[in-house]
């Protein structure tokens, strides 16, 4: 489906079900979520949703607190070989693919969507064994190592760039769709800013540079930003600072920057920024796309196949966003900021060129997909 055709509705006897298996940090969330919110639309709110998720990561929270019902699994991520937990690893995966499995014969969904990390392995072996199609969603440049182990199981692989393809074998590619990392109907590029103001209640008018870390916060970039608030009081632009839930700003904040441990309305965030300062995950890169933001990107180093950067070098090589590592950060971010922000034909180019990667119907799209392989066709 191309981003300009009408979504097609479907109106069925029954409701569509579906298992979704998402966790760890908004980056797999999101985009699940996304697609099970045009689930909504498409069937007409008829569509049933049960989460998979961790016992203890930020999903056991979210996904209740959004209306879902969700179901744990003892699933953890691989901790290196010392670890105690690496011993119990076996364990947990076994367990973890019985649960799914009983959630699946309990709910008899018509398809299960998982995105990746080690909370979507339990929940794609579990389809496969129970015959129900399996959609893998990939957001990131290179796939993850559960997404790789399911792809060989997955009806349909959807990916955010083309360049995804390399990663996959030429077996696979009839299943693959580029479809963009959907992304929930919040980031809105037309919302206007005057209305963004009040609903973030930031009663200056000036430039804006937002600056997070992700659904969690950055060390790094946190201590950067900290250690230079004396220079930033002085800046002739205005600093939205999301700080993650677990890190403690310093109590001289001037007041032209602002501390938010958290920002509920990213859509509000990014209409008024003229420039961002974030990590480099692929919802974020989506977003920005979406958005057309222009950005300084500093990729998680600590990213278990490098994806950060592999995503940060995609945008950068257009010249949408400037990269930095970790390492450069305490020295180079706030000089940038000022560099960046000081110039306004930069930064229109640089907004012209992450347009290009904004695929506002990709949550739609994949939603779509999602039913055009179910078995929901068969019933209707």
């Amino acid at each position: 489906m191309t981003d300009n055709a009408a979504p097609q509705t479907i109106v069925s006897d029954e409701p569509f079900r579906l298992v979704a298996a998402a966790g760890g940090t908004g980056g797999h969330i999101f985009p699940a979520v996304a697609v099970v919110e045009s689930l909504q639309e498409l069937t007409h709110g008829r569509c049933s949703t049960i989460f998979l998720g961790s016992e203890t990561r930020m999903e056991t929270r979210l996904i209740p607190d959004l209306g879902y019902p969700y179901v744990s699994m003892p699933i953890t991520g691989y901790r290196g070989l010392l670890s105690p937990s690496t011993w119990l690893l076996p364990w947990r995966v076994l367990r973890s693919v019985q649960i799914a499995r009983a959630v699946i014969r309990r709910h008899r969904p018509h398809a299960v969507v998982v995105t990746g990390a080690y909370i979507a392995y339990p929940a794609g072996v579990a389809a496969a064994l129970e015959g129900v199609p399996l959609i893998v969603l990939e957001s990131n440049l290179n796939p993850g190592k559960s997404n790789t182990r399911l792809a060989k199981k997955a009806t349909a692989i959807v990916v955010s760039f083309e360049k995804s393809r390399d990663y996959f074998p030429a077996l696979l590619q009839p299943r693959i769709h580029v479809l963009g990392n959907p992304v929930r109907s919040r980031i809105d590029p037309h919302l206007d800013k005057t209305e963004a103001r009040g609903r973030m209640g930031l009663k200056v008018d000036a430039p804006v540079v937002l600056v997070f870390g992700g659904s969690l916060g950055a060390r790094r970039i946190n201590d950067a930003i900290a250690a230079s608030l004396q220079r930033l009081s002085t800046a002739p632009f205005y600093v939205l600072w999301q700080t993650g839930r677990d890190y403690v700003p310093p109590t001289n904040v001037p007041d032209n920057v602002r501390v938010m441990p958290f920002i509920d309305d990213m859509g509000a965030a990014y209409t008024l920024a003229d420039l961002v300062v974030s990590r480099s995950g692929a919802t974020t890169i989506a977003e920005l796309g979406i958005m057309a933001r222009p950005a300084i990107l500093i990729p998680l180093g600590t990213a278990s196949t490098n994806e950060q950067h592999k995503n940060a070098d995609v945008v950068t090589a257009t010249g949408a966003a400037i990269k930095m590592t970790d390492e450069d950060v305490a020295d180079q971010l706030v000089n940038t900021m000022f560099a960046v922000m000081s110039n306004t034909e930069q930064r229109r180019t640089m907004s012209e060129a992450m347009g290009q990667f904004g695929k506002p119907h990709a949550a739609r799209d994949a939603a779509q997909l999602v039913l055009d392989v179910s078995t929901w066709k068969e019933k209707r």
